[in-house]
């Protein structure tokens, strides 16, 4: 019995997703050893709950370029509050803060 595409993509541990997420979404290559766990969101929507990790990615080869259509804007951390965001991202705010 074979494995769809899709199911196999939730097998994968958070790093390497996140590896190819990255690569999908802004074309660039990380690896493993250059990503640093900070901490994660949790917060519940009207229908699931998210639980997601927040990593920092250390090193990385290739220059970030929306590849779906996003928007990508460097920023200062006390910045960030300016920006349009998902309720579960804006307890990350005074850690990324703390921490850049």
């Amino acid at each position: 019995m074979g494995i769809s595409r899709r199911q196999g993509r939730s097998q994968r541990n958070p790093e390497q997703a996140l590896i190819r997420e990255l690569h999908e979404e802004l074309g660039i290559d990380t690896w493993t050893s250059c990503l640093a766990p900070l901490t994660f969101a949790s917060h519940s929507y009207d229908d699931f709950h998210l639980l997601m990790p927040l990593y920092a990615c250390r090193r990385w080869n290739g220059t970030p370029i929306p590849q779906e259509g996003q928007k990508l804007a460097w920023v200062r951390a006390l910045d960030l509050g300016k920006y349009d965001m998902p309720p579960a991202d804006l307890p990350l705010i005074p850690i990324l803060r703390d921490w850049l």
